[in-house]
């Protein structure tokens, strides 16, 4: 993978692009706001609501620039296309439309209000499934639908569910293998640059093998998906 590249799945992709929305259309709208009102209270020197949201609003900016990077270097795992340039052409410049339109909707809803506002989530999530496939059929695109495509190879890979047995305690753990951004290790998602997934990469069924951690241990492929 290539360095400052974002490995996402589409799940991955579209869960970081519903957090991104969120972020422009209503942390930072609410951010607004809140350093109005607290500007309207008079003197700022000793203001601790806008000492606050201006706090706020420095991690709010950090995170936007931090996700839209993300979002403009991403390796997309395991997508699998078989239209043509000319149909993927024809789809992005549908959902160029369509991503305007799901924004002006959003745009809409946000004046009804933030909070338990449930035909803005609605509006928000559209916008992100509208953004995700828009992303997904401009990397294929531009890549010449080269993306990272895991399921059915003989080895471990980006993208890869593999089930293990710990050889000493002949425990079976199932994970599957994602970029950092997406690890969950809780919920059986761990990150490619953890020990037990670096040790697991380009591995076959039923090899053996080391993982290299303060007390290292072995375990053996049972089977990759």
């Amino acid at each position: 993978m290539e360095e400052n590249k974002y490995a996402l799945t589409v799940e991955g992709l579209e869960n970081l692009e519903r957090e991104y929305i969120d972020l422009l259309h209503v942390q930072r709208y609410q951010n607004i706001e809140d350093l109005k009102a607290a500007r309207a209270q008079g003197d700022l020197s000793e203001n601790a609501d806008y000492d606050a949201a201006r706090d706020q609003q420095g991690k709010i900016e950090a995170k936007i620039k931090q996700y839209d990077y993300m979002l403009s270097n991403l390796e997309l795992i395991d997508v699998k296309e078989t239209k043509s340039k000319a149909k993927l052409a024809e789809e992005l410049e549908k959902l160029s439309k369509q991503r305007v339109e799901n924004a002006d909707e959003v745009e809409k809803q946000k004046q009804n209000g933030l909070v338990d506002n449930e035909e803005l989530a609605k509006a928000i999530d559209q916008l992100a499934k509208t953004e995700t496939r828009y992303k997904i059929v401009e990397y294929l695109l531009t890549n010449g639908a080269e993306v990272v495509k895991t399921k059915g190879k003989k080895t471990v890979k980006l993208g890869s569910t593999v089930t293990i047995e710990t050889l000493d305690e002949h425990e079976i753990e199932t994970y599957t293998i994602v970029g950092t951004v997406e690890a969950d290790p809780l919920n059986g998602k761990i990150s490619n640059e953890s020990p037990l997934a670096s040790a697991l990469m380009d591995k076959k069924q039923d090899d053996t093998v080391t993982v290299m951690v303060a007390h290292p241990y072995k375990v053996k492929i049972k089977e990759i998906n």
